[in-house]
């Protein structure tokens, strides 16, 4: 076993000294504990016993991606056990600008990623490479801020709907006609390249006899459906996922209004 945590704590400083190489800018690659990598320099060259090292090395990199002029930096926090890479490392993001949805969907991706990397293999520079290209992925239609600002303008005037971000990026609002119509004049303020509203409806919240009509959709969220690559860094939505979700909220004529088509053919493609 000893002989294979000095292995490890080898390899350690191998992917560190890659990392700082590659992400030499200032801030760009933090270290927790500096002093901690000279004390497993001192271990691995024989200058201090392996039973004295207590600290562990750990730090963090700002990954940071651009798309379509907007640019996203996240942080991958990493702290590696004497035993790495024979056991898994702890590594997780912080993303204050990406929605909490959007960042719980990462964190579990990213966790499924770490555990399909095998054992006794540095991954570190894996991992940071699969995250930059899921950030693309999710800055792709929608940016980040916008959809940030969205969703909490849904929660602000109490909405329910969607944000749906994929090829194509849908809005779906439904609330007070003055809710609705004040989310609309935020929303098509942000910049984007095309906006408009492809089905618009007006239906009195009380029946004739008194009654509350019921809303069909869900408290605003950010609707998350399975991408499928397209060309490029182009991801498109499952639209027989989508179809199936506007079924279920009694809203599945909407589909028509946007595609035209009917989304069980599409998934026999």
């Amino acid at each position: 076993m000893t002989s294979q945590k000095l292995e490890g704590l080898e390899l350690q400083l191998a992917e560190v000294d890659m990392l700082t190489s590659m992400y030499a800018n200032p801030g760009e690659l933090i270290l927790d504990d500096p002093t901690a990598l000279e004390l497993i320099r001192a271990v691995v060259s024989g200058n201090l016993a392996l039973e004295e090292l207590e600290s562990r090395l750990g730090f963090i990199i700002k990954v940071c991606v651009e798309n379509d002029g907007k640019s996203l930096t996240v942080e991958l926090v990493c702290n590696l056990p004497h035993e790495y890479p024979f056991v898994r490392p702890q590594i997780f993001t912080r993303a204050p600008d990406i929605t909490r949805e959007r960042h719980k969907q990462l964190r579990e991706e990213l966790n499924k990623e770490i555990e399909n990397q095998e054992t006794g293999e540095i991954i570190v520079g894996v991992v940071v490479e699969w995250l930059k290209r899921a950030l693309v992925h999710r800055t792709t239609v929608l940016g980040v801020k916008p959809r940030k600002e969205i969703l909490d303008w849904g929660h602000e005037l109490g909405l329910r709907g969607f944000c749906l971000p994929g090829k194509p990026g849908i809005i779906c609002a439904e609330g007070a006609t003055s809710d609705v119509d004040e989310f609309w004049y935020r929303v098509r303020n942000l910049k984007w390249k095309r906006i408009s509203i492809k089905e618009h409806e007006v239906v009195p919240m009380v029946t004739p006899d008194g009654q509350k009509v019921s809303q069909k959709m869900d408290p605003f969220c950010e609707l998350l459906l399975d991408a499928r690559g397209g060309k490029g860094r182009e991801y498109h939505m499952d639209l027989g996922q989508f179809s199936t979700y506007l079924q279920q909220h009694g809203c599945g004529h909407v589909f028509n209004l946007f595609f035209g088509l009917d989304a069980r053919h599409e998934d026999g493609d």
